[in-house]
């Protein structure tokens, strides 16, 4: 279900965004197909060769379609991103050395944009964001060397560069190459994560009846619009931590999967068309605290009984803000001030990265909580509301 509510999320967004282009003209629409080689990332022992097949997973090949939506200018924020691109997009990767992952797929969003254009010549970035599915997870029966992912369905997150050279009015031609991440945020365990570098070729066609876009500079409207944001979320999440349980008598390392919530405030100052800045703070309800296993009655396993003020935290954090029309990307470094000590817990310091959607002032989110700047601690799901005040 929670995926279902990503992928619904992610999809608004990108019409949401285009519906408020009203004024601006039509964006031309293409379809890209891209072929990618890549290489797997050793980021576990599984992956370096305990597996089944004995040996190092190394290699990957997939392949993407999408269908976008290139913005053509006269709107505030098609000038800021110098002209990007829009859509959605599906993908299919092959492990061709093991079985033991899958054959997984991917439904996300994607925006394209320049760093430079020389004519038909332009050197552009990219960035994915979705949710995979059809992984073969970790299985103590059937599959039980893959550490990679415990779960069918998991995020899916990319990056990097791709050089086009227009061939005529419609035909782009494109080479580069990604970085994307899978991860399940540590709501299903073993997440060592699948990390792939992917160097890829590929081919668009333009439906522009014969009119290429024009990339021209528009002066940058002054922006009238400063002014106070206060806003709240409440937020929830699962984190779950594996045990040897065989001090249990159950011989399989068991998962125990806990809850975790909490409401953020902040006050903001939004500067310009696209930036916010400010503070605030979090108030957690942290279920993973001192965790850990026992036998209840019946001798049934059970999570260790922990008392409720000691899930207890209080998080203060700083806040930037990228604003793109009706969606935001913000990320918010932060310290737990108050919480209760215990063995194993993780750092202090946070950082908390999310993607959010204004239906007007309501506030429609999901995000990643993290430490040590790549290990995710859950991911978030979360809704909220704003009350802005203008500043002259």
């Amino acid at each position: 279900m929670k995926s279902n509510f990503l992928l619904a999320l992610l999809f608004g967004i990108s019409f949401g965004t285009l519906a408020q282009n009203e004024d601006a003209p039509p964006p031309n629409k293409f379809i890209r197909a891209d072929f990618e080689y890549g290489h797997v990332l050793q980021t576990d022992d599984f992956l370096k060769g305990n597996n089944l097949t004995g040996g190092a997973i190394t290699q990957t090949i997939g392949g993407r379609v999408e269908f976008g939506w290139q913005a053509r200018g006269k709107n505030v924020y098609d000038n800021i991103l110098k002209y990007p691109a829009y859509g959605f997009g599906f993908l299919t990767y092959d492990f061709p050395q093991s079985s033991e992952l899958g054959e997984p797929n991917a439904l996300y969003l994607f925006m394209d944009n320049s760093f430079k254009r020389w004519g038909d010549l332009s050197l552009n970035y990219f960035i994915r964001l979705g949710m995979s599915y059809n992984w073969s997870p970790n299985d103590p029966a059937v599959n039980p060397f893959n550490l990679v992912l415990g779960s069918y369905r998991n995020l899916y997150i990319s990056a990097g560069v791709q050089a086009e050279y227009s061939l005529g009015t419609h035909m782009v031609a494109a080479l580069g190459v990604g970085f994307c991440h899978f991860s399940n945020g540590q709501s299903s365990l073993p997440n060592s994560g699948m990390n792939l570098l992917t160097p890829n070729l590929g081919i668009k066609y333009n439906f522009n009846d014969g009119v290429k876009t024009e990339y021209k500079e528009l002066p940058m409207p002054e922006f009238k619009d400063k002014g106070l944001e206060f806003y709240f979320t409440i937020g929830s999440g699962i984190r779950q931590i594996f045990y040897d349980s065989t001090q249990t008598g159950v011989p399989n390392k068991l998962g125990v999967s806990y809850p975790v919530h909490n409401i953020s405030t902040a006050l903001q100052y939004q500067y310009s068309w696209a930036g916010k800045f400010g503070g605030g703070l979090d108030f957690i309800y942290w279920g993973a605290q001192n965790p850990g296993i026992e036998l209840g009655p019946g001798n049934i396993i059970q999570a260790r009984e922990v008392p409720f003020k000691d899930k207890l935290q209080l998080g203060v954090f700083i806040s930037y803000e990228f604003v793109l029309n009706n969606v935001s990307i913000y990320a918010q470094p932060g310290f737990r001030v108050l919480r209760t000590k215990y063995e194993g817990m993780p750092p202090d310091f946070y950082q908390h990265l999310a993607l959010k959607y204004h239906v007007h002032d309501l506030i429609i989110g999901v995000a990643i909580r993290a430490v040590n700047f790549g290990q995710a601690e859950y991911i978030e799901w979360n809704i909220g509301y704003r009350f802005r005040k203008p500043v002259n």
